[in-house]
């Protein structure tokens, strides 16, 4: 059953990139991450006061960063999204895990083991690979390795939060300093959506909440190495929803690259184990 519910995680995610992409540069990043933040808020402070949860967190120091850490990860992404090839972007974002094992010893004093560092060396491979200067797609792929590398961060400090606060708690907060923070980054670039645009917006808010949930819920269910080897099939989503409506076919080297990235990722999976 987890397996199950991380392929419709990832067909979530997969949906939400694509949407993305089709709003493009029509509006600016910062105004399409407010209503990514401020749409799921309702379903959000309900589902808080329902259960009788906090509504602000414990530990608020640690939340700002998460919040500003994620802020940077969703600007980098969705930067990418609109100007390299949506399977190429996901690929790059799979480098998040390798990015934990190299913070992990400074951040949670982890030593890397030989396959450990196998997988990271094998993953740098990968992206090699996919930066090649003669494709054009350098500022844009950086933009995404920083985006991951922003990710792993949060993720360090979600992992400090969930000591102390409830995870319902925690998103909503997030949801909250994100709209804050993008509306601040926003200034007077405010653009006001048509109708096609906000149905992607709805749909971008909608997507990522389910996704975001369901995989909540097969973390929860079963071994977390085998809930991530589900979650690659974002990388078969992308790379339909990129051919049929963008007719993108990513290059020979950026095949070999993302293959090395997620083989690198599956040395790490079972370093693990």
């Amino acid at each position: 059953m987890s397996v199950i519910l991380m392929l419709i995680a990832s067909a979530c995610f997969a949906t939400m990139a694509a949407m993305i992409k089709g709003i493009g540069s029509s509006l600016p990043i910062p105004e399409i991450i407010l209503f990514r933040s401020i749409m799921p808020l309702p379903f959000f402070f309900g589902f808080l006061w329902l259960r009788k949860k906090k509504f602000i967190v414990t530990a608020w120091k640690t939340l700002v960063l998460r919040a500003l850490f994620g802020f940077l990860a969703i600007s980098g992404f969705y930067y990418a999204l609109t100007h390299i090839p949506l399977a190429v972007s996901v690929f790059l974002g799979k480098t998040q895990p390798l990015i934990l094992a190299v913070l992990a010893p400074w951040v949670v004093g982890e030593k890397p083991s030989a396959s450990v560092w196998l997988a990271i060396g094998t993953g740098l491979a990968g992206i090699v690979l996919i930066l090649d200067p003669s494709l054009g797609w350098t500022a844009a792929a950086w933009a995404s390795i920083g985006a991951a590398t922003a990710s792993a961060i949060a993720h360090l400090l979600v992992r400090k939060l969930n000591r102390t606060d409830d995870p319902a708690t925690i998103v909503t907060n997030f949801f909250v300093i994100t709209a804050l923070l993008s509306s601040i980054f926003m200034g007077q670039s405010f653009i006001m959506p048509d109708r096609t645009e906000w149905a992607l917006l709805a749909g971008v808010a909608l997507f990522s909440t389910i996704g975001q949930y369901l995989m909540t819920l097969a973390y929860r269910m079963d071994y977390a190495p085998v809930v991530a080897a589900a979650s690659y099939s974002s990388i078969v989503f992308s790379v339909l929803y990129g051919y049929l409506f963008w007719n993108e076919i990513p290059p020979a080297s950026a095949w070999t690259g993302g293959l090395l990235i997620i083989a690198g990722s599956f040395i790490l999976l079972r370093s693990r184990i």
